[in-house]
């Protein structure tokens, strides 16, 4: 996966993710269960207002404990505080993001584009085109074939020379 399809499906801009890897030390290998988890850590760090590594962090543990189908929950020692995330919510959004990334961005072919087929003049026959004139012309040595360059010369400098 590139940068930019990356990017659509952790849904922020790609300046952000590479920030963001740079960040949190992550090597920039583009997978989709680090577009996954970073995307949960954006969410946490926009919804909870916690500082980015912990957020990766707590994402980590999150899609590792908890099924996708499920809700994952965390309360503090005293139960004032609590943390719910609804996976089956994430995982919609997600998985729409991701599909709209996989299908808009499409991956680039490196390297050269592959070559015509066959020879160009093969491709001229097929087209259509009456060769005859020009393989009698590669039959001529290279003196006959100065030479009829130096008759048609003439030929029409003679022209050029009726028409005033």
């Amino acid at each position: 996966m590139a940068l930019a399809p990356f990017a659509a499906a952790v849904h922020a801009p790609p300046r952000w993710v590479l920030n963001a890897l740079t960040r949190l030390a992550v090597p920039r290998r583009y997978s989709e269960p680090l577009a996954r988890r970073l995307s949960l850590a954006r969410m946490l760090e926009a919804e909870a207002g916690m500082g980015l590594p912990r957020a990766f962090k707590l994402a980590g543990r999150i899609l590792a404990e908890a099924p996708p189908h499920g809700t994952w929950r965390h309360e503090s020692d005293n139960g004032a505080i609590a943390l719910e995330v609804e996976l089956p919510r994430f995982f919609s959004s997600y998985l729409a993001r991701l599909s709209l990334a996989r299908n808009h961005y499409g991956e680039k072919v490196r390297g050269r584009r592959p070559g015509r087929r066959g020879s160009a003049i093969e491709r001229a026959k097929t087209y259509g085109f009456d060769l005859t004139l020009h393989d009698s012309a590669l039959r001529r040595t290279r003196e006959q074939r100065l030479a009829m360059l130096n008759d048609t010369m003439g030929t029409l400098q003679r022209l050029r020379g009726a028409l005033r």
